[in-house]
């Protein structure tokens, strides 16, 4: 149920036909998130190589679909080997790399950091513009659009104006300027950690988390089983004192990490397990 706005999007995908010859035919990509969005609107056949995150499901919520495209682990000369009419990475990784083959002249794209709704569908385009699947491009940016837009309509009601934050066993979390961020105001929430003045990936303090005991504590089901950690917080005791006000709501990091469709599914991995509280 919850990967059939990926599954229907992938279906979309795959009957738009692409005429691409004008543009790139051997792409590497050295970042998760370029992947992704590889697999997701390039036909496979023009996929060189791949990160090696791509193909593990512990990282990539596409990592069935990498199986049989060579994995790479962003070195420049592996990278060279695939003989690339471009690479792909982000602006935060391989950056080495990347400037070395840009050196030697081959086209290297680097993509940003998806800090918003916006920008998943900005990246999206982006990725559209250098490797000519603008059609695609369309078709997964509204299918995405419709998704979130109908788990709103039964979320909006129920967390309008309520309080969220994520949190994980290490004091992890998000405020503003990132996609976790965006998701809780898109519902009409007030998130903990930018109220606390948190931008971006931070930590934030126990003592912060329990003065402003938020309605809902968003983890990854990882982390409610941590005990590799010296202070797993989230097995902390003072958390017992939120228990009768807040809900722990299990939200795996992959849907937040690119810019892509499994964004939509928190949305609907959210409504379920609200639905099933209920």
């Amino acid at each position: 149920m919850l990967r059939s706005c990926l599954l229907a999007s992938l279906f979309l995908l795959s009957v738009v036909p692409v005429s691409a010859q004008e543009y790139p035919q051997r792409i590497v990509s050295m970042n998760l998130c370029t992947d992704q969005l590889l697999l997701l609107m390039v036909d496979k056949n023009r996929i060189a190589s791949l990160s090696y995150f791509a193909g593990n499901p512990d990282y990539s919520a596409l990592a069935d679909m990498a199986a049989g495209i060579p994995p790479n682990r962003g070195q420049a000369d592996e990278v060279m080997g695939f003989a690339p009419d471009l690479v792909l990475t982000s602006q935060f990784s391989a950056t080495l790399a990347a400037n070395l083959l840009e050196r030697m002249d081959y086209k290297v794209h680097r993509l940003g950091f998806a800090a918003s709704l916006e920008d998943v569908y900005t990246q999206i385009d982006e990725i559209a513009e250098v490797t000519g699947t603008q059609a695609r491009a369309e078709i997964l940016g509204a299918a995405i659009r419709q998704d979130i837009a109908r788990q709103q309509e039964v979320l909006l009601p129920a967390l309008q104006g309520k309080s969220a934050v994520f949190f994980a066993s290490n004091g992890f979390t998000y405020g503003r300027a990132s996609l976790q961020d965006s998701f809780i105001r898109s519902l009409g929430m007030r998130n903990i950690a930018a109220e606390a003045g948190i931008s971006g990936p931070a930590m934030l303090s126990l003592e912060v988390l329990l003065a402003a005991a938020p309605d809902y504590i968003f983890i990854d089901p990882r982390s409610s089983f941590d005990t590799q950690l010296a202070h797993p917080m989230l097995q902390h005791p003072a958390l017992a004192s939120l228990s009768l006000h807040t809900r722990m709501v299990t939200l795996t990091d992959t849907y937040f990490q690119c810019a892509g469709p499994q964004i939509a599914l928190a949305y609907a991995a959210l409504a379920e397990q609200l639905n099933n509280e209920n």
